[in-house]
């Protein structure tokens, strides 16, 4: 293989590894009730309704949490999940919800 060949292929596997990590699944992601209200969750975006929010980064806490970033100002965290449950806070407000996997 050419040194211009090799260089392409490897460019393609960086694209489609980068795509692969944008679309990673993560332990939240899914739809949810979250106090009677559908919430998805997907690793790109946030769903309340009609309402959709792009997620800028997610990081992992230690404990198993996850805290999305929606702004620079605005994120949501995630905690206790299992595979049928998680809490749900924001920072835009106090309050905790907890959810049900649909």
């Amino acid at each position: 293989m050419s040194l211009a060949r090799l260089a392409a292929a490897s460019l393609l596997l960086l694209a489609i590894s980068g795509i692969a990590r944008a679309q990673e699944d993560y332990a939240f992601t899914g739809e949810w009730e979250c106090d009677g209200a559908p919430f998805v969750f997907s690793s790109t975006v946030y769903s309340i309704g009609d309402d959709s929010y792009d997620i800028q980064e997610v990081q992992e806490g230690s404990d198993g949490s996850y805290t999305l970033f929606l702004s620079d100002e605005v994120y949501i965290t995630l905690s206790e999940i299992t595979s049928d449950t998680l809490d749900f806070s924001s920072s835009e407000s106090s309050r905790t919800m907890n959810c049900r996997r649909y």
